[in-house]
C-alpha cells in the first residue's frame, strides 16, 4: 500500500525487518476468557425523514453503505476497504489487482477532497463498486467482483452492529492485550532477547541509511506500537545504539504507540535532561505520533518529547480493532502522503 498509493512513480525501497519472531509463542488456551460475536460501529448518526442523507432515499431502513456514504463518505470508503483487506488477510493471500486499484483511486480521493462523488447520486451497492474502480483501468466491477463484494460485506456490518444494539455482547480482548504486554515485558527487559530484537531493527537502519547515501534519497521511518517505541529508544541516543555519526531520518511515523508513556516512565529513552526539559530526537527532522483516541494502546507523545506533533486519527471501528487498523485505511495514506509532500519529502507526481 505504500508503494502503490503514497509513493506511486516515485522510485521507493522498503525495508521491514521484522522482530516478532524473537518473542516467545503464547499459548492461546490463556485467552479463551470468553466468547462473543464481533462488533462494528462507524459511528454515524442514522439519518431522520427516512432519507440516506443529500436528497437520497434510504436503502433498508437507511443501513446501506449507500447511506452511510451519503453522510460521511470518507468513513464509508475506509470501511469499504478495509473490508477488502481483511478478507484477503482471512483469505490468506495478497490483494488482487482490482482491490489495489480500487484503494489507490480511494487514497487519491480522499486527498482531493472528492470522496463524496463515490456516493452522490449513487442507487446500489453495484454503481459504489464501479465508481471505485480505476479510471485508467476500466473493467466491470459487479457485486461477484472483491470489491462489490466488499461494498455489500460492508452494508451487511452496519446492519450486524445495529441488530446487536441492546443485546448482551461479550468479546473477550485478552488475545490483544497477552500479546501486546508480551511484546513489551520482552523489549523491556534487559538480556539476549532485548538485544536480538534491536539487532533486528538496526540493521534495517544500516540498510536504510546505506541506500540513503548511495541514492540521495531521505529515509522515511514508520513504527506501529512497539515499533514505534523500539525506534524512538534507538533514536534518542543513536551513537550509543551503533548508528552512524551521520545518520539522519527525514521524516519519524509513530503510529497506535507508546514511546510517551515509556518513556515518562524512565524505561525507554533515558537520555539524560535537565529538570523539566523534554528529549528531543537530534537525526530526527519531522516526527508524527498517531493516534486513535479510542486505541487503548496508543498515547500522545509530546508530554516528554519536543519537535513531535501528535496527531489524532479517527479508524473507525470498535475499540479493540482500532490498535491494528490504521493501515487498511485508504484515509492513513491519503494523509501519511500530504505530509510528505508538506516537507518536501515526497514530490508530487
Amino acid at each position: 500500500m505504500f508503494t502503490d498509493t503514497v509513493f506511486q512513480n516515485a522510485d521507493v525501497q522498503i525495508l521491514n525487518p521484522y522482530w516478532g519472531g524473537e518473542s516467545p509463542i503464547i499459548d492461546k488456551k490463556v485467552f479463551a476468557t470468553a466468547s462473543a460475536d464481533n462488533s462494528f460501529s462507524l459511528n454515524i448518526d442514522k439519518p431522520a425523514g427516512g432519507q440516506g442523507g443529500a436528497g437520497q432515499p434510504a436503502f433498508d431502513n437507511d443501513l446501506s453503505i449507500v447511506a452511510i456514504g451519503n453522510q460521511s463518505p470518507v468513513s464509508a470508503i475506509d470501511a469499504i476497504l478495509s473490508g477488502a483487506v481483511d478478507a484477503a488477510d482471512q483469505e490468506v493471500r495478497q490483494l488482487n489487482d482490482e482491490e489495489v486499484a480500487a484503494f489507490k483511486k480511494a487514497v487519491n480521493l480522499i486527498d482531493e477532497g472528492r470522496a463524496q462523488s463515490i456516493f452522490a447520486g449513487a442507487l446500489d451497492e453495484a454503481a459504489i463498486a464501479k465508481r471505485l474502480q480505476d479510471d485508467d483501468e476500466p473493467r466491470a466491477f459487479g457485486l461477484v467482483s472483491k470489491i462489490g463484494q466488499a461494498v455489500a460485506a460492508a452494508t451487511d456490518k452496519v446492519k450486524n452492529a445495529v441488530s446487536t444494539v441492546g443485546s448482551k455482547v461479550l468479546k473477550s480482548y485478552s488475545p490483544a492485550v497477552g500479546v501486546f504486554l508480551g511484546d513489551v515485558f520482552v523489549y523491556l527487559n534487559e538480556g539476549e532477547t532485548r538485544e536480538a530484537i534491536r539487532a533486528i531493527v538496526l540493521k534495517g537502519l544500516h540498510e536504510a541509511h546505506d541506500a540513503a547515501k548511495a541514492t540521495g534519497e531521505p529515509v522515511v521511518l514508520v513504527g506501529h506500537s512497539l515499533g514505534g517505541v523500539i525506534l524512538t529508544d534507538i533514536l534518542s541516543d543513536p551513537k550509543d545504539a551503533g548508528l552512524p555519526e551521520d545518520f539522519k531520518v527525514a521524516m519519524l511515523f509513530t503510529v497506535g504507540s507508546q514511546p510517551g508513556f515509556f518513556a515518562s516512565l524512565q524505561l525507554i529513552a533515558k537520555k539524560t535532561n535537565p529538570p523539566g526539559e523534554r528529549l528531543k530526537l537530534d537525526c530526527v527532522g519531522a516526527w508524527y505520533n498517531v493516534f486513535d483516541p479510542i486505541d487503548p494502546f496508543a498515547f500522545r507523545a509530546d508530554g516528554h518529547f519536543k519537535d513531535v506533533e501528535d496527531v489524532e486519527f479517527d479508524s473507525v471501528t470498535g475499540l479493540m480493532a482500532a490498535h491494528s487498523a490504521y493501515f487498511t485505511r485508504p484515509q492513513f495514506y491519503a494523509r501519511f502522503r500530504a505530509r510528505l509532500i508538506e516537507h518536501g519529502v515526497l514530490i508530487p507526481s
